[in-house]
């Protein structure tokens, strides 16, 4: 669900240090005998990385790099393209502003890969850029475990409007994950696009959407696909693992204009295929932010379920674990 809300103290947020602290009270800072205050008890800190574990899930952050999801394991499998595999900022899972249109390319620095700060609020882990000079936004981005689930992830997202003038904005997030597997969710109405890029090979069977990663398919270019989507849910599974991310269906009137709800991309290079979705576009007025909340599922799959395009066991089993059982 996106959220608008006012900001109640606009100057308070507007300067942040870009040194990676904790923001602590003096209290805690003389209890600790050190700059830092105590952590949720699902948060481990590693070196300037922090480790939200759940059961055996465990979701990286780095603060250093744009504040981004560094890692997503089950115990030690990776589901993420992890910065070690890359020698670019295209790794792990991010936050952009949509429409592209307002930004273009590449990626806003202060945003996508400059340090955030840290700290902790109401027993989350909180992660906050500084003010991107040329857009006038400002990204937060609260980290928590699932209360319910011992399965999920929830990530909320804040898009702050500290510019002079009202803006028509959504939240994008784009998760970068191997080469490999199958990308399924339920189809919307609306018809496939790809922009300037080559089309992606969607197969829809029933009311849902599969692609299914093929090297030998993938030209020398980009590949993307835009669309809307329903039931507000994008799932992956590979060797055996499923990642669900769970949102707010948006409705197509809100969807940014030469955007999709859900959209896929995969890079020439064949080095990362990307997940992502949207959500409504939202007017912030000065001073005001939207607030989005996304939740991630990871599973092992039991040994019994079909993975293949088309399965009916397989979309089941992603509605049996969305719903409140």
């Amino acid at each position: 669900m996106v959220k608008t809300c006012k900001i109640a103290v606009f100057i308070a947020v507007a300067t942040l240090a870009a040194s990676l602290i904790v923001a602590c009270s003096k209290s805690d800072q003389q209890a600790s005998g050190a700059a830092m205050c105590h952590l949720p008890l699902f948060v481990q800190q590693q070196g300037d990385k922090y480790l939200i574990k759940q059961g055996d899930l465990t979701m990286e952050v780095n603060p250093a790099v744009g504040g981004r999801i560094s890692s997503l394991k089950h115990e030690r499998h990776e589901l993420l393209i992890t910065q070690d595999l890359t020698s670019s900022n295209l790794w792990g899972s991010i936050l952009w502003s949509s429409p592209q249109s307002e930004w273009g390319w590449p990626p806003v620095e202060v945003l996508d890969h400059k340090p955030y700060r840290v700290s902790v609020e109401d027993n989350q882990l909180v992660l906050a850029s500084e003010i991107d000079p040329k857009t006038g936004y400002q990204f937060v981005k609260s980290h928590r475990v699932s209360n319910t689930r011992s399965d999920a992830f929830v990530v909320t997202y804040s898009i702050y409007n500290h510019s002079e003038e009202a803006k028509a904005v959504a939240p994008w997030e784009l998760t970068r994950v191997p080469t490999s597997g199958i990308v399924f969710f339920p189809s919307g109405e609306r018809q496939q696009e790809s922009g300037i890029f080559y089309p992606m090979e969607i197969q829809k069977i029933g009311n849902i959407s599969w692609f299914l990663y093929d090297d030998k398919k993938i030209r020398d270019d980009h590949h993307k696909l835009m669309t809307d989507s329903r039931e507000g849910w994008l799932a992956y599974t590979d060797r055996g693992y499923l990642l669900v991310k769970e949102f707010a269906d948006v409705p197509g009137e809100l969807i940014a204009v030469n955007e999709g709800e859900v959209e896929l991309f995969t890079d020439a290079h064949k080095t990362y295929l990307e997940l992502q979705q949207q959500g409504s576009m939202t007017m912030l007025q000065p001073g005001e932010h939207l607030d989005w909340e996304v939740t991630w599922h990871v599973k092992k799959l039991p040994s019994d379920i079909s993975v293949s395009v088309g399965s009916e066991e397989l979309v089941d089993y992603v509605r049996y674990l969305l719903s409140d059982r």
